[in-house]
């Protein structure tokens, strides 16, 4: 992954009240200098090599073979230095809106030129320009898939990586993605159907587990849970909310 290219040393700040809580699904997202790792403890050291921008919190643990609470104290730490921040899976299904915060952009050229630094696919071809990359976002304002985007507005031939476009947004609040959060409504109508006793017996039908969180915690494929939840509306209720 890209290292340090979050330059503005303004880019994340904020007070941080105790060790933010961070999810299985989580994906931390490097936004300062890591190589100079000298100073690190043995637990990041050994994270360093693993981390590329995507791969969510378990996945980390799984690859390093570090224990899973080990590897949330060491996002923890990168987060309470400003080096680190935490987003959400990035999958083409995803539907993202873009935010208010999109206007505090229109007159800062240094936060700007570090954007386009950012989704940059390339150094060898011209662009992208921060007008083009504005009327990307604005495609968000009524919600769009990340596919949808791909397809029909073609960033890469902008020079612009999408889903580095995603993750920047997310990243600054430019951009909120819509989460799903299935609950089980109890039925008189008797069992519930095959398809969902997994997720029932996994207690992940509270309301409280994302879609995202339920595919890592039952190590299933994204796809498989949305057909599993989505086609049995008798018995599940899926609620929406805005999050990063």
């Amino acid at each position: 992954c890209r290292r340090g290219l979050f330059r503005s040393k303004q880019w994340y700040q904020r007070r941080v009240r105790g060790p933010p809580v961070i999810k299985d699904s989580d994906v931390p997202i490097v936004v300062g200098n890591l190589q100079d790792i000298s100073a690190w403890d043995l637990s990041l050291r050994e994270l360093y090599g693993f981390f590329d921008n995507q791969k969510p919190i378990k996945l980390l643990a799984d690859k390093s073979r570090m224990h899973i609470r080990q590897v949330k104290k060491c996002v923890q730490s990168l987060i309470y230095y400003n080096l680190a921040a935490v987003i959400s899976p990035i999958q083409y299904s995803n539907t993202y809106y873009v935010t208010s915060n999109i206007h505090s952009i229109m007159n800062n050229q240094a936060t700007q030129e570090e954007c386009i630094r950012y989704v940059r696919i390339s150094e060898d071809k011209p662009g992208p320009s921060w007008e083009s990359i504005f009327s990307l976002y604005e495609t968000f304002q009524t919600g769009i898939q990340l596919k949808k985007l791909f397809m029909v507005e073609a960033p890469f031939r902008r020079n612009v990586n999408e889903r580095r476009l995603v993750e920047y947004g997310l990243v600054k609040g430019i951009l909120k993605r819509l989460h799903k959060f299935p609950i089980y409504k109890n039925s008189t109508d008797g069992n519930p159907p095959e398809e969902i006793e997994e997720y029932i017996q996994a207690g992940v039908l509270d309301g409280q587990h994302s879609f995202d969180d339920i595919c890592i915690k039952l190590k299933l494929r994204l796809v498989k849970v949305q057909y599993d939840l989505e086609s049995c509306g008798r018995y599940i209720v899926v609620i929406q909310k805005l999050g990063v």
